[in-house]
């Protein structure tokens, strides 16, 4: 028997990319990133290379904002950047 992991499993253990989601000032790539508890979306800014992970607790607590709530959010992080 070959205890070696098969292709298939030694694949899951890298980045997966899914899409780009771009806009006039903005692009990010998203990638499913495997980790060892289990997968998560792995966000990487285009034009500043910042990355984030988001595992499902994120993604689920994210569609519950409303668009006002969504738009504070995003505010308040770029006001957090943009300070010296």
């Amino acid at each position: 028997m070959n205890s070696s992991p098969s292709s298939s499993e030694a694949g899951h253990r890298e980045d997966v990319p899914l899409c780009r989601v771009s806009c006039e000032s903005a692009s990010v790539a998203v990638l499913l990133h495997p980790t060892g508890n289990g997968l998560r979306l792995l966000l990487v800014s285009e034009r500043t290379g910042h990355r984030a992970l988001l595992d499902a607790t994120v993604l689920d607590a994210l569609c519950a904002l409303t668009p006002s709530a969504a738009t504070a959010l995003v505010r308040a992080a770029v006001q957090e950047e943009v300070r010296p």
